[in-house]
């Protein structure tokens, strides 16, 4: 998207700048704004009150250091058009989302195979099925990433629209992601905004299982089928609300159970130390570089489970290709109020309730 008028923008950008920046230098290159600049006060609290008062301009920064002070560059952001990749991902993942009970029932690929598809939409309990599984899914997720996506607000940083991720597998998709699209500046910050999304997710989810055991059934235990893996979280909601199982019996699979463990899976998942995952902005928020150490145990350990359950293979490449090892912030020496780092260790409790190391079998 083009500046329109560079001369009149620029001087409206520098007016809502220069009195947070000493600004040496003005340029215009590639329809961006780059001030040369330094802060005349605290960095942080100065490169804070600039985002917050570009964001409602329809402006965003980057903002990087060299021996000569700071170079802020200003783009129109992009977000603020309408968001139709956003959009059809996210009907894309309704649509794989409903069709995933298919794929437990029948072990097919939903994606190759239309006749299976129109003789699955024919049966109303299969439809009852799809409908139950999508929104009880769906608003863990949404729950989750509208958790990042307020807390990066409320700090002053600005988080894209979550982009949902369709998938041909047993819960219909691979999750979401959500982009910062300005620095988060401080170790305060990284915890609060990390720790939001599977925090919030987190609580959608024991509701949605909860739910789901209230309303279970039992059956006999046979050979055949799948089953899920069972967290310390999961056994004991369980217990509480089922109470022990006869000998012989176990928990029928529904919809909204699965669901449930499924928001749980992906709260695990995301909390786990490393790099770009909120366990990763939690962790080095608490503990500063000591993550680095810990991110290589924990890549470890997904190697070795990934011999009970290969999907640990998987994630671990997509992990590495991002990088296990988390950056640092630009104020990493800002000390962390003791509210925010018990934020930190209740999402690493969270974690460790919630973890499953084979989650099929």
């Amino acid at each position: 998207m083009k500046l329109k008028d560079p001369e009149l923008i620029s001087k409206s950008i520098y007016y809502q700048l220069a009195d947070l920046f000493e600004i040496s230098a003005i340029y215009n290159h590639n329809d961006r704004l780059i001030f040369r600049a330094r802060p005349y006060a605290d960095r942080e609290s100065a490169v804070a009150k600039m985002h917050s008062r570009l964001h409602p301009s329809g402006f965003i920064a980057d903002v990087n250091e060299d021996a000569a002070g700071l170079l802020i560059v200003v783009r129109r952001d992009e977000s603020l058009r309408i968001p139709w990749i956003n959009i059809l991902l996210f009907l894309g993942t309704l649509i794989t989302m409903f069709l995933a009970p298919l794929m437990w029932r029948l072990d097919v690929d939903v994606l190759l195979n239309p006749k299976a598809i129109l003789e699955y939409l024919g049966q109303p309990e299969a439809f009852r099925e799809g409908i139950e599984f999508t929104i009880a899914l769906i608003t863990i997720l949404l729950f989750h990433e509208f958790g990042h996506y307020l807390a990066g607000k409320r700090r002053g940083v600005f988080m894209s629209l979550p982009y949902f991720l369709p998938a041909p597998n047993i819960a219909g998709t691979f999750g979401a992601v959500i982009k910062s699209r300005s620095p988060i500046t401080n170790r305060r910050d990284l915890i609060e905004v990390g720790a939001a999304g599977p925090l919030a997710g987190f609580i959608i989810a024991v509701i949605v299982i909860s739910i789901g055991f209230a309303n279970a059934q039992l059956l006999e235990i046979t050979t055949e089928g799948w089953s899920l893996g069972e967290s310390m979280l999961i056994k004991l909601l369980g217990w509480l609300i089922i109470g022990p199982l006869p000998d012989g019996y176990a928990i029928k699979l529904s919809p909204v159970i699965i669901a449930g463990w499924v928001g749980l899976l992906v709260t695990m998942l995301n909390l786990l130390p490393l790099g770009q995952l909120d366990g990763g902005h939690i962790v080095y928020g608490l503990f500063g570089r000591t993550q680095h150490r810990l991110s290589r145990l924990f890549f470890a350990m997904m190697v070795a489970l990934g011999f009970w359950w290969p999907g640990w293979w998987f994630f671990g490449v997509l992990v590495f290709l991002f990088g296990i090892k988390h950056p640092p912030t630009v104020n990493d020496s800002m000390k962390v109020p003791r509210s925010t780092r018990l934020l930190g260790y209740i999402a690493i409790v969270i974690f460790v309730i919630s973890f499953v190391p084979v989650p099929f079998s």
